[in-house]
């Protein structure tokens, strides 16, 4: 293998607009030595995996793979946004003799849905016309409930990514050191380009004059795809296997991952018994195959020993809580350089186990009935005898090193007494503090993200839909775009409230698509149903990229009513607005 170093200091200009450490306080909060280390895997480099086969590390949020075959190049995975796919192109010209201006890009291929590996797709392309190649559900995954990025719940999941990723420090060399199994996050403009072409279970094809089977391996989403080259024995993954314990569950929250998924996909890999190993979230490719073999073995049982316990431990009654006390890692599988808790955490992962069999339920009396936070820090600060006393507790717990327990009791008085300054600087020493000791990624960065923000040292916003990229807006399916009106209906506002509207969509007709909905806005709720209602109070026609930008406030009504682009039949223009005016 041949490592090239390839300094970009461009990547600093754009995405991180200056290198300098921002004026926080305090200044600098130190990290885990591990967490430190880890850093090492993120230095950027081009590196050779075999003849024609290579990978940008360090470059961006993902390691864009490509691969030179004698009729055109292949590009698996090409980053999180447009930006950062310019980074890395320039680091494959640098070092391949600018081969994207010799050889035209034959294919794009998608591994998964996630946000990092689609978003740089159009640099790539440039003037080509590549196949896209992705699994045949990954366009549910992107915009269906309950687990896509771009659908209902995309307000809190990008709130969270932004915390967990530490994306408001990142510039800060201070507080930020890496994503626990990537280097950093390049903001930029979506290139997203919808596939082309779709994978079931296995697709055995040649691209660019390159045998390549594409192979589905369910895991942390389900569409992955493997990408294996029989003649070069290289195996390029994601989502099953990293440099990590594995995260069955993170801080941005995550839809359904089955931990047996993961272990019959890794399985699938061991079989293939490659030579080459390249992960698109890590750092350098594994080399050997007695090496990788032993890898991914450590690796499935490790994921085994902790599933197949804690249902062990499930069936004898214990609730999760219980189980995080009794389930530990063996010495050999402890010890996995591929098993330390850089970005999962084994007792999340339990957590996450016992709430996909079970559900929310312990199994206990104590918890049938939940308590909202502030009831339980009212109960809480009685049993100490009063706020400031249990203030005094939080302090005590701080001194005595239960950084958890400060933690948690500080924060109650919170909940009671915001402006408490005594329970704010016991907080706030007690995430910092957390953050110092844990090698979790996740952990560090979003103790620091909450604490910066609690400070006001930093904004955090919760987006609203219209910051989703205007790149997808096209591509999002109808029925998720209802969805999305649903969760945002004021229910309070529209309790006495029984109107029905019809819409009909233009573009849509002689398509395989319904271009006629019934809109049902229903003391509370909205019903959708395709097919327009007899006799609606009024009806919208427009086309559908027209009301999309509408519900997703990119677009005023008013203005799309007054330039002809929604015409309002059967009532005044008001009515429209009025409607609207029920949805947040």
């Amino acid at each position: 293998m041949k490592l090239v170093a390839f300094v970009a200091m461009v990547s600093c200009i754009i995405f991180l607009g200056a290198c300098n450490a921002l004026a926080f306080e305090p200044e600098v909060v130190p990290a885990n030595p591990k967490l430190v280390n880890l850093s090492t895997d993120f230095e950027q480099n081009v590196y050779e995996v075999t003849e024609g086969v290579y990978v940008a590390v360090g470059y961006a949020r993902a390691n864009p793979v490509l691969i030179d075959g004698p009729d055109g190049l292949i590009v698996i995975d090409p980053a999180e946004s447009e930006t950062a796919a310019i980074i890395v192109k320039a680091a494959y010209n640098e070092h391949l003799d600018n081969i994207f201006s010799k050889k035209p890009v034959k294919a794009i291929i998608y591994t998964h849905y996630h946000d990092c590996h689609i978003h740089g797709a159009a640099v790539f392309a440039g003037n080509d016309s590549p196949e896209i190649i992705a699994h045949e559900s990954f366009a549910h995954n992107l915009f269906s409930p309950p687990g896509a990025v771009y659908s209902l719940i995309w307000p809190i999941k990008a709130y969270r990514a932004a915390k967990y990723m530490g994306l408001e420090f990142q510039q800060d060399p201070g507080y930020f050191l890496n994503g626990g199994i990537f280097p950093f996050s390049v903001p930029g403009p979506s290139g997203y380009l919808p596939p082309t072409m779709t994978v079931q279970d296995k697709l055995e094809t040649n691209i660019a004059g390159v045998d390549l089977v594409l192979m589905h391996a369910p895991g942390e989403t389900s569409d992955i795809i493997l990408v294996w080259l029989p003649e070069k024995k290289v195996l390029v993954e994601i989502g099953d296997f990293y440099k990590s314990f594995p995260a069955i569950v993170t801080l941005r929250g995550a839809s359904f991952r089955n931990p047996l998924d993961y272990i019959q996909s890794i399985d699938k890999m061991r079989s293939l018994n490659a030579e080459y190993l390249v992960l698109i979230h890590g750092g350098k490719p594994l080399i050997g195959a007695e090496n990788i073999s032993g890898t991914l073995t450590n690796y499935r049982d490790g994921l085994q020993f902790v599933h197949d316990q804690t249902v062990q431990n499930m069936n004898k009654g214990l609730t999760p809580g219980e189980i995080i006390e009794v389930v530990k890692l063996p010495p050999h599988l402890a010890n996995d350089p591929y098993l330390q808790e850089y970005f999962g955490q084994m007792d999340r992962d339990i957590f996450q186990i016992f709430l996909q069999y079970m559900g929310w339920y312990t199994g206990k009396s104590r918890d049938l009935f939940p308590m909202s936070p502030n009831e339980e820090a009212q109960e809480m600060a009685e049993l100490a005898g009063g706020v400031e006393q249990l203030a005094a507790k939080a302090q005590e717990a701080l001194d005595k090193g239960k950084l958890e327990w400060a933690l948690i009791l500080a924060d109650d008085v919170l909940l009671l007494h915001p402006e408490h300054a005594a329970a704010r600087a016991v907080k706030n020493s007690a995430m910092i503090s957390l953050a110092e000791e844990t090698y979790n990624a996740q952990t560090r960065n979003y103790l620091l993200s909450e604490y910066l923000e609690e400070t006001g040292q930093v904004t955090i916003p919760i987006p609203d839909f219209s910051k989703i990229d205007d790149n997808l807006v096209p591509y999002m399916p109808m029925d998720t775009l209802f969805g999305i009106m649903a969760v945002g209906l004021n229910a309070s506002k529209s309790l006495d409230k029984n109107i029905v509207v019809g819409l009909h969509l233009t573009d849509l007709a002689n398509t395989t698509e319904p271009a006629d909905y019934t809109m049902h806005l229903r003391r509370g709720i909205l019903e959708v149903q395709p097919q327009i209602a007899y006799n609606p109070e009024f009806t919208l026609t427009a086309e559908c990229l027209v009301w999309k930008n509408v519900v997703l406030g990119k677009l005023d009504p008013q203005e799309a009513v007054s330039n002809g682009d929604i015409v309002v039949s059967g009532a005044d223009p008001g009515e429209l607005y009025s409607l609207l005016g029920f949805f947040n």
